[in-house]
C-alpha cells in the first residue's frame, strides 16, 4: 500500500509540475506571442497575427536606433486603459502606447496624439520595460538632428513622419486643450508650438509652413516623478505609401 501511495504521490507531483511548470505557475508566458516577437526592422508587420492576440492593435510604431518598436492600441471603451495595461490587456504599470477615443485609428486626423509611459530614471535596469523610455533621446540636439524620421505601420500601409519639434510642456491633455477637428484650434496649436519658450526645445528648420491640412503625430510621455511636465515629439506626415490618408477640412 505504501509503495502504491508513493507512486500515486509521484504521479500527482509530475502532473502538477507539467501543468504549472509549462505555464509559469499560472502566469501567461508571452515569449512566443506575435506581440512580443514582431518587429518593424524588416519593414513587415503581421497584423493578422497581432489582432488575433489583441484586436485593439491598429498600428505599429518604429523609431530607428531606439527601443521603440511596438504596437499602438486604442481601447473601445476608455481613454486611459493602456496607460495601466500592457498590449496583452494585463495590468502593468509600464503600459503600452495608445491613442484616445477622440482620435481616429486611420491616422487621418490633423493631430494624432499617441501616449506612452517613461521611467523615473532612464539609466535604471527596468527602464527598457517602459514603451517610451527612449523618447527623451529627442531632447538631445545631436540625436534630434540625426534622426529625422520615424514610421507608423497600418494594415496595408506604411506612413513616414518627419520629426520637426521636441520639447517639454505642461502636462495637460492635448486632445482636451485643442479641438483638432476645428481649423482655428489647429492653428492655435501650431501658434502655441512655435511660440514655446522652452530653452531645451529642438525645432527643425524648414517646417514653419505647416497648416491644418497637414497630418501630424504627437508622441507624448512623462516620467512618474514629474507629473507637472510632459515631453512631446511632434512629426508631420511626409510619405503615405498606399495613398489612403486624406480628410476634408472646413475653410478657415
Amino acid at each position: 500500500m505504501k509503495t502504491n501511495k508513493k507512486h500515486m504521490n509521484l504521479t500527482i507531483f509530475l502532473l502538477l509540475f507539467l501543468l504549472f511548470g509549462i505555464t509559469g505557475c499560472g502566469q501567461n508566458n508571452h515569449e512566443e506571442a506575435a506581440i512580443a516577437t514582431e518587429s518593424a526592422a524588416d519593414s513587415q508587420i503581421d497584423f493578422a497575427a497581432l489582432q488575433e492576440e489583441n484586436p485593439d492593435i491598429f498600428a505599429w510604431l518604429y523609431i530607428p536606433d531606439t527601443e521603440i518598436d511596438c504596437p499602438v492600441l486604442q481601447d473601445s471603451q476608455t481613454d486611459g486603459f493602456y496607460g495601466s495595461h500592457n498590449a496583452f490587456k494585463e495590468e502593468d504599470s509600464h503600459g503600452a502606447p495608445y491613442i484616445e477615443l477622440a482620435n481616429v485609428s486611420n491616422m487621418c486626423d490633423f493631430n494624432t496624439v499617441l501616449h506612452g509611459n517613461a521611467p523615473k530614471n532612464q539609466n535604471s535596469r527596468k527602464a527598457e520595460a517602459y514603451p517610451f523610455a527612449d523618447l527623451y533621446r529627442f531632447s538631445d540636439p545631436a540625436f534630434f538632428e540625426e534622426h529625422e524620421k520615424f514610421y507608423m505601420y497600418l494594415d496595408g500601409n506604411m506612413l513616414t513622419y518627419e520629426v520637426f519639434a521636441a520639447y517639454e510642456r505642461e502636462n495637460t491633455s492635448l486632445i482636451r486643450d485643442y479641438d483638432f477637428t476645428d481649423t482655428i484650434e489647429c492653428l492655435m496649436f501650431l501658434n502655441d508650438l512655435y511660440s514655446t519658450r522652452d530653452l531645451g526645445m529642438n525645432l527643425r528648420d524648414g517646417w514653419t509652413f505647416i497648416t491644418p491640412y497637414h497630418f501630424l503625430v504627437t508622441l507624448t510621455a512623462h516620467r512618474e516623478d514629474d507629473s507637472d511636465r510632459q515631453f512631446v515629439v511632434v512629426a508631420v506626415l511626409v510619405e503615405d505609401e498606399a495613398g489612403t490618408i486624406s480628410r476634408v477640412m472646413e475653410e478657415y
